[in-house]
């Protein structure tokens, strides 16, 4: 039986009741528990075929349950390598090597990576990432990790990030900014941005950006009910959504470094302003 809270049950719901699942999805805690459970709760409702899924009792969701089932894929740790990594050669011959091949009992392959900010190496990652791009068929990442930003910025930005570990705990002031920023990214008029950008400093610029981040990616999925997002979806194409969630990307793992504040926001004004200009 899988234990999960409530706020991670209706987040797990509704991103898997009346629609299609996300093709590649990051859940993020710093529990383990937690986030595993919730990739196999993901990983049942790719699978299932009752009309409510994941209903958790039938013989697909069982299966799934018990790490047993056909058409999902669990990738392990290589027995060679000290490290709890799985080297490329691995992952492509005794992994990947079987993504073409059709699903024995469902219409979805599943991919479930647990602790993948470890268990993934760049040159993993960026063989993945060919994949998410362009499966052969109908396919589910799900990637468990302890903290999304180990992975690299074009992985995080093709998938849905479900981040556990902020549930509710978004600062109010910290919203409200990042919801300027991102109406501002939409606006003819550059001195909205810079307005938007001013309230930025040190200590909160990576809270922001994050969270910038979470209504760009929200704007890349049909089913989402956030009005900054939507209007983000209604005035821009995917293709600049990503470019502009990839450079926020940076600018938040930037923001670590001792790169100055003012500097960055001057450097992502320009990123935002050379994305958003183009056709």
């Amino acid at each position: 039986m899988l234990t999960l809270s409530d706020t991670t049950k209706e987040m797990l719901r509704e991103m898997t009741a009346g629609s299609r699942i996300p093709q590649s999805v990051i859940i993020e805690s710093s529990e383990k528990q937690e986030r595993d459970n919730a990739a196999i709760y993901l990983a049942c409702a790719a699978v299932c075929r009752e009309e409510s899924r994941p209903c958790l009792s039938c013989d697909q969701c069982r299966k799934a349950l018990e790490k047993a089932h056909p058409d999902i894929t669990i990738p392990l740790p290589s027995k060679k390598l000290k490290t709890n990594i799985i080297s490329l050669k691995e992952l492509r011959d005794e992994y990947l090597s079987q993504a073409s091949i059709k699903p024995n009992e469902s219409d979805t392959k599943v991919y479930l990576f647990f602790d993948a900010d470890t268990l993934l190496r760049e040159d993993s990652q960026n063989t993945l990432l060919k994949l998410i791009e362009e499966p052969p068929q109908s396919m589910l990442f799900v990637f468990a990790v302890q903290n999304a930003e180990n992975l690299l910025a074009t992985v995080r930005s093709r998938s849905r990030i479900l981040s556990l570990m902020r549930q509710d705990t978004v600062d109010e002031n910290i919203d409200e900014i990042a919801r300027d920023v991102a109406k501002a990214l939409i606006s003819l008029h550059e001195y909205d941005l810079m307005l938007a950008m001013s309230y930025l400093n040190k200590d909160n610029i990576a809270a922001v950006l994050t969270q910038v981040s979470e209504y760009l990616r929200l704007a890349l999925h049909e089913d989402n009910t956030d009005d900054t997002a939507k209007a983000l979806a209604r005035a821009c194409p995917k293709k600049r959504i990503i470019r502009l969630i990839e450079a926020t990307a940076d600018a938040v793992e930037q923001s670590y470094t001792n790169i100055g504040t003012d500097l960055l926001i001057t450097w992502l004004c320009a990123q935002y302003r050379r994305i958003s200009w183009q056709k």
